[in-house]
């Protein structure tokens, strides 16, 4: 298939696997990605596995595979999901054309799903944005077993006492998960800190990815990695040990690919400062530029500490990262990624409708604008097909001045 004939995500899924026919790691990632919803509502349906759907990243991924359920990302089943679900949110429930096309996307996909054998039990987030608060609300009256945490927010100044108060709040809200999770507030902490070690040893493993990209900045395009750091990393596709060894092959491909200094020399390393959604078309523009997302601001790499008991880890982890609240942390990430690879570029990308992310992305525009740093700020819907020429010529243009 050419990238002229794509029509949808799965198309685009198979494009990606085309374009890397030479690695099997990679291929093996995107066969977990394209399988992990339903082989996961599969085995929900058959009695084999425990399941409910969750955010696509974060604290809640340890302690839900600590209570021996799957994290089902809800996330994804909108990313690869298609303009008649969109539409069920906009005709059906009324959504505001203008809304995030994830959200009405995933509303769109539960829809279809109501008042069927499949996975029933929805773990949200009251730090999302207002649309998918809305999308909780509306799931509750459609029958979904729905329970949210409260808001996470770290202030830019708040340090020691009020950040311990915080720290203790949200503990409070891990057991409380807990008891939504498994009706009791108990928690096998033997079973949370081998999760914490596994997300750890898998942090670290992707860090090794990243660095030996850098050595190959095309040996995995840009879908490629989104797809390996946004779900893999997070949820591990609902197959840990598959998801593990996928990635243990990709470092000994890595390893062992001789470096191409034609390559280094004409690459132009940029970092991706926005969302990772549905933007497939996006990424495809970057690859076909001569670009390569070697830096990423969603994916967050801090260990979780293993020197205070498995709970506590969990709390003060969000509290140390980039989804910490206010826009400074990830600020911060970004600027490290730029510093550590010399980017000459950002591409900041945003879903039309989002305030709260174009604030974000505007405050950072200028930020990087005033340390030299070249952006491109880019807004979008949900995309399926392959680029417009418009968003080609930008990027095209945007790289051209880079190099």
């Amino acid at each position: 298939m050419e990238i002229e004939d794509i029509q949808s995500q799965h198309e685009y899924i198979k494009h990606c696997k085309k374009i890397h026919s030479y690695s099997p790691a990679v291929n093996k990632l995107l066969d977990l990605s394209e399988s992990y919803i339903p082989d996961a509502e599969k085995a929900y349906k058959e009695g084999a596995k425990q399941a409910i759907w969750a955010g696509g990243y974060g604290w809640e991924v340890p302690l839900i595979y600590a209570c021996g359920i799957t994290p089902v990302a809800f996330g994804e089943m909108g990313r690869l999901s298609d303009k008649e679900a969109m539409a069920i949110a906009e005709d059906y429930y009324q959504f505001p054309v203008e809304t995030c096309s994830m959200v009405k996307c995933t509303v769109g996909q539960w829809h279809l799903r109501r008042n069927t054998s499949t996975i029933n039990r929805i773990l949200g987030n009251s730090s999302a944005c207002e649309p998918f608060n809305l999308a909780w609300e509306i799931m509750k009256r459609e029958g979904y077993d729905v329970y949210n945490n409260d808001v996470v927010y770290r202030g830019p100044t708040v340090e020691g006492k009020r950040l311990e108060e915080l720290v203790k709040f949200f503990v409070s809200q891990i057991y409380d998960v807990a008891e939504w999770l498994t009706g009791s507030k108990k928690i096998d902490e033997d079973k949370l800190t081998e999760e914490i070690k596994r997300k750890n040893r898998l942090l670290n493993k992707l860090k090794t990815v990243l660095e030996l990209r850098r050595k190959h900045p095309f040996y995995v395009r840009s879908l490629a990695t989104i797809v390996m750091l946004n779900i893999g990393l997070n949820n591990y596709f609902g197959k840990p040990e598959e998801f593990e060894a996928a990635i243990d092959l990709l470092i000994e491909e890595l390893e062992n690919r001789p470096v191409d200094e034609a390559e280094l020399q004409s690459v132009i390393p940029l970092v991706w400062a926005g969302g990772t959604g549905q933007e497939f078309g996006i990424y495809e523009a970057i690859d076909q530029a001569g670009g390569a997302l070697l830096g990423l601001r969603s994916v967050p790499f801090k260990l979780y500490r293993e020197d205070v008991p498995p709970v506590e880890s969990l709390a003060r982890w969000v509290y140390d990262n980039a989804g910490a609240g206010a826009g400074v942390y990830a600020r911060n990430v970004l600027e490290q990624e730029v510093d550590k690879l010399n980017a000459r570029g950002i591409i900041l990308y945003g879903y039309i409708g989002c305030s709260f992310a174009s604030v974000d992305r505007e405050m950072w525009r200028k930020y990087f604008h005033e340390k030299g740093i070249a952006s491109i700020n880019l807004e979008g819907s949900f995309q399926t097909g392959a680029p417009t020429g418009q968003v080609i010529t930008r990027v095209k243009a945007f790289v051209e001045m880079l190099s």
